[in-house]
């Protein structure tokens, strides 16, 4: 008969040993999988009988310090605050981690930076780090892998020559919005920066739309910081509708801003893309929802979640001390539907 261990004590491999019947090294050798180990499919149904008989769970962290590495990968919580992309993405790397024996947990504490950061991230002992670049230092990189993580990829605005950098631009998102809206005729544009959690990604993509119209002189840029409320958005289109020089079209950071500012045009009496074209970003479901279809510009999240992966197995396959790779950029794509 298998003894549980007390209510409040947590079972041991010990405990699994003694209710198998067997030594710990086997119950190590199962719980492993070692290959060429020569346990018998009986003995090692008996040790997982024991295991689910007890309930027992391996201490992950104990292991990671036996074994100096796991097989856990932290992704440090980027700053964008939580959305459909950023919860795609996790959700994406997640799954990809998963089919190579990997599993992710996220850190979520977004203030930490150089090497608190490092601090912080090294106690979990994972085998690999993801975190944007803008929090990590050379000295926070080297602080990692001198405590045992093998393996940090970086995510930011360009690459960085102390880790390997998957490179995503957001000024890139609003320079990709201008562009096509250039090409479909707008010469007067506005471009919407958030207030608040958002205004750091917002002010990057306004960058961008700004890049573009460095290049053409011909182009007139309007700045519209506002927080996502309605009250404020009708305030704008009603200054727009009272202009013979509104834009012709708006750069709404996101689909919601972009959702809002459609019903706060439709409410003066303004069409889309009529009177003023709209582009969001993201190409959330939302796009396919609203009257008219919204235009938005891409992240796909899908493929930015596989692109973190492969470079990250690349680097664990990798010999430490080597170059850091050249990463290819991930670039945003236009997805054109009825308002722009």
């Amino acid at each position: 008969m298998v003894q549980v261990p007390r209510p409040g004590k947590a079972p041991t491999s010990a405990d699994v040993a003694r209710a198998a019947g067997v030594s710990r090294t086997t119950v190590s050798f199962v719980l492993n999988n070692v290959p060429g180990s020569g346990i018998s499919e009986a003995t090692r149904e008996k040790v997982l009988a024991a295991v689910r008989k007890l309930g027992y769970s391996p201490n992950a962290g104990a292991r990671a310090l036996r074994a100096g590495t796991s097989n856990l990968v932290l992704y440090a919580m980027p700053r964008w605050p939580l959305g459909h992309t950023i919860h795609t993405l996790l959700e994406r790397t997640r799954d990809a981690l998963a089919e190579r024996g990997l599993v992710l947990i996220v850190h979520g504490d977004r203030n930490l930076t150089g090497m608190e950061a490092a601090r912080g991230w090294a106690e979990l002992r994972p085998r690999a780090v993801i975190a944007d670049s803008c929090r990590c230092t050379r000295e926070s990189v080297a602080m990692l892998r001198q405590h045992g993580v093998h393996t940090v990829v970086l995510v930011g605005e360009e690459a960085v020559p102390y880790a390997p950098t998957v490179v995503f631009q957001q000024r890139r998102v609003g320079g990709v919005a201008a562009e096509h809206l250039v090409k479909e005729g707008h010469r007067r544009i506005a471009g919407i920066v958030p207030l608040g959690d958002l205004s750091e990604a917002g002010e990057l993509r306004y960058a961008g739309l700004q890049d573009v119209a460095d290049a053409d002189p011909s182009l007139e840029l309007t700045r519209v910081e506002m927080p996502f409320d309605h009250d404020r958005a009708l305030a704008v289109a009603r200054a727009w509708a009272a202009s013979e020089n509104r834009p012709t079209a708006v750069f709404a950071y996101n689909d919601e801003f972009a959702a809002l500012m459609m019903r706060a045009l439709r409410d003066v009496g303004l069409s889309v893309p009529g009177d003023v074209a709209v582009v969001g970003v993201d190409d959330t479901p939302l796009c396919e929802l609203v009257t008219p279809r919204l235009t938005s510009v891409a992240l796909h999240s899908t493929n930015f979640a596989e692109m973190h992966v492969k470079v990250l197995m690349e680097q664990l396959d990798r010999t430490l001390g080597d170059e850091p790779p050249v990463v290819p950029e991930h670039e945003p794509v236009l997805v054109r539907r009825d308002s722009a």
